[in-house]
């Protein structure tokens, strides 16, 4: 499926008010947004806005300053000539303090290889942006409503269509579109006669799409779950047998693996060694700039580098590191790997001009193991804990750590789901030295199918010996 073209210049205008007023290299990063905006109150539309309007750039110049790199950067709205000088001047000013040990980088030209053709745009929403999102929050509303004992409690959605486009001193001009999705929903369950306080369930799902198709079925489980947390026992203590569905995951890997694999963390020595034991033999990882409809999908990155795909572990073994130019050159490379992003793993933005490129993660991929659907993912594991949620995770870049409260989960007993548990706390360590306990070294076993969440594209995951604090 080929995406609408751009029909944005912002990146190209700016670049044209540059050439022959600033000294090469420099790029310019432009995005011109249309923002759709509904918000639910229970079962029904509180408020519906858009189109919200944006339309800015960032730009980057180099210089070179006694020991490495110096980088200015600064944004704005402005698109008249008085503001375009101004951000020239500022970011000219600046550059002298934002200091990169990069020896020298040489921007891509106009006559590099071609982008790829990507799928990163719900051609639906794009042609039809308000009938589209009208059609999926009313397939929304019919599928959590109806119930006697659960209901919606609050929620929004939220969509953007995007065109961003990059010029720079070598000639480069690049323009690509994006569609993006935010869908928060929370389900109250009351009633019933155990007496038990209400359970709520919250969905916060971000992606390319908004397919209502298969919304009944989630809806149903949703209220099951808040259902469930109502009666749910807090879990047992102590190491325990965890089943790690992708949902839970992507609040973890994406943002820990998007630093400790890539050249930011090289520099500070973070990085594991190369070729050492990074994880269990059935760990293959790779970072994925053009999966379909990844959130970091894109034909280049925002540097104009091709996307393409970086193999991060293969066998269990340390393998590449994700770069952006300025790192590429830091770290003795010719090349960025297509890394070069304005984007935020934990606190992601709907709009990117805002920030300097950095090497942060695209898609990344675990591959699918032979564990099979996770009913038998289930059946295998005999005895331990499905996790169906956590709070906030806290993933932590620098210690790989993460841990957060359970907030619905259920017991595998004899291979089949068993009661609801829910409160204490579930966390552990995701990367970590050779011979030292962590998630990724303990994996036992990987299931057939592959879900795409956020910016993780993984089965359910298998781990051993997994840190609970619960009930005592």
């Amino acid at each position: 499926m080929s995406a609408p073209g751009s029909s944005a210049d912002t990146a190209f205008r700016v670049a044209e008010r540059l050439r022959g007023k600033v000294e090469a290299p420099w790029e310019v990063f432009g995005e011109r947004l249309r923002r759709y905006e509904v918000h639910l109150n229970g079962g029904s539309v509180e408020m519906a806005r858009g189109p919200i309007e944006l339309e800015g750039f960032g730009l980057r110049v180099l210089r070179p300053v006694p020991s490495g790199l110096g980088v200015g950067f600064v944004a704005t709205t402005g698109l008249g000539d008085e503001e375009v000088d101004r951000v020239r001047k500022a970011a000219e000013e600046f550059a002298p303090f934002g200091h990169s040990p990069a020896k020298a980088v040489v921007l891509p030209g106009s006559g590099g290889p071609g982008p790829a053709s990507v799928e990163s745009v719900d051609r639906a929403l794009w042609e039809r942006p308000e009938e589209t999102l009208a059609e999926y929050v009313h397939a929304l509303l019919e599928a959590t409503g109806g119930r006697p004992e659960v209901v919606p409690s609050f929620g929004s959605v939220r969509v953007t269509l995007g065109e961003a486009t990059l010029a720079n001193s070598s000639g480069l001009e690049r323009a690509y579109t994006q569609t993006l999705t935010d869908v928060e929903v929370a389900v109250k369950a009351f009633g019933g006669p155990e007496g038990a306080p209400p359970g709520e369930y919250w969905v916060n799902r971000r992606s390319r799409q908004l397919d209502p198709r298969g919304l009944r079925e989630e809806a149903a489980e949703w209220a099951q779950r808040a259902q469930d947390a109502r009666r749910a026992k807090a879990p047992p203590t102590g190491p325990q047998r965890i089943l790690f569905p992708t949902d839970v995951m992507t609040d973890v890997m994406p943002s820990i693996l998007g630093f400790r694999f890539s050249g930011a963390a090289e520099l500070r020595h973070m990085t594991p060694k190369a070729d050492s034991k990074v994880a269990a033999d059935s760990v293959h990882l790779w970072d994925d700039g053009q999966f379909p409809f990844g959130l970091g999908t894109a034909p280049v990155d925002d540097e104009g580098t091709p996307s393409g795909r970086t193999r991060l572990v293969k066998s269990g073994e340390m393998g590449a590191v994700m770069l952006d130019l300025i790192h590429a050159s830091a770290t003795g490379r010719p090349d960025s790997t297509g890394n070069g992003r304005r984007d935020s793993i934990d606190f992601a933005p709907w709009f990117h001009f805002t920030r300097a490129p950095a090497p942060v993660t695209t898609t990344i991929v675990l591959e699918p193991g032979k564990g099979g659907t996770d009913e038998e993912m289930i059946e295998a594991a005999g005895d331990g804990i499905w996790l169906g949620q956590l709070g906030y995770a806290f993933p932590d870049d620098i210690s790989a750590a993460f841990g957060g409260e359970i907030r619905i989960g259920y017991r595998i007993r004899h291979g089949k789901l068993a009661e609801p548990i829910r409160g204490g706390t579930l966390g552990g360590v995701l990367i970590a030295a050779p011979g030292d306990p962590s998630i990724l070294g303990s994996v036992s076993n990987l299931g057939s199918r592959s879900v795409l969440s956020g910016h993780l594209s993984a089965p359910t995951m298998q781990v051993e010996n997994v840190t609970v604090a619960g009930d005592t």
